[in-house]
């Protein structure tokens, strides 16, 4: 099975032995694929919605593993009991959607051991919120597909150190790992305020917002950076 370079860079980072829920599971893929290598015991693969559940199911009959994945259909970590997962995977969701998770059923967020996500937008606000509520950041990873690159976050609990707004936008593993994708990430960013920046300006009062200057700085530190680490 082929998995993506997304999902192949989500499973580098799931414990091995573990017992994982992979929340909005889609068709399994994850679960399967972590099976397949070994690297799992068994896993709970949830999704809120009927026709992803039904997917998984067929999925998972496929490759024979109905006694090793159980398909539950219901709202995030809700379809857990606290303990009955060692980690979880919240990948392909807003960072907002994926804090909403998390706050919804905090018992049995607690109880994980560690949680992967990776979200599609939202990301500096996730990882400060994380950081802010028991969670450190033990990992980050890129991944690149046609057209999109994605970032993977490990969380774990324990005590993180706070961060600049610039650390939280980039990550602050990936700037001490330095990954060969990471000029393509800071590239993406400063494209990202760029744009933003470009359509505040044509506002006066826009330009007067602390929201204009706080991007501005973002901009700059983003450039100096992208100078530092040679990045073109």
């Amino acid at each position: 099975m082929n998995i993506g370079a997304r999902l192949e860079a989500v499973a580098k980072l799931v414990a091995h032995g573990c017992v994982l829920a992979d929340i909005g599971t889609d068709h399994a893929y994850l679960p399967v694929w972590l099976l397949q290598k070994g690297q799992i015991k068994a896993a709970v693969a949830a999704d809120i919605a009927a026709g992803p559940c039904r997917a998984a199911q067929t999925n998972i009959g496929m490759y024979g593993l109905r006694d090793k994945i159980e398909v539950r259909m219901g709202s995030g970590l809700t379809v857990l009991k606290p303990g009955e997962a060692d980690g979880a995977v919240i990948a392909g969701m807003g960072g907002s959607t994926i804090i909403e998770i998390l706050q919804e059923a905090p018992g049995v967020a607690a109880a994980l051991k560690f949680l992967i996500v990776q979200p599609m937008a939202g990301t500096a606000g996730l990882r400060k919120w994380a950081c802010q509520n028991g969670w450190r950041i033990a990992d980050e990873a890129l991944a690149e597909e046609p057209q999109h690159l994605y970032e993977i976050i490990l969380l774990e609990h324990g005590e993180e150190a706070a961060h600049s707004d610039l650390e939280y936008e980039i990550g602050p593993r990936l700037l001490e790992k330095r990954p060969p994708l990471l000029a393509k990430h800071l590239a993406k960013l400063q494209n990202a305020y760029k744009h933003t920046l470009d359509s505040m300006a044509k506002s006066a009062q826009a330009q007067q917002s602390e929201k204009y200057k706080k991007l501005q700085e973002l901009y700059a530190g983003l450039e100096e950076l992208r100078h530092e680490c040679g990045c073109k």
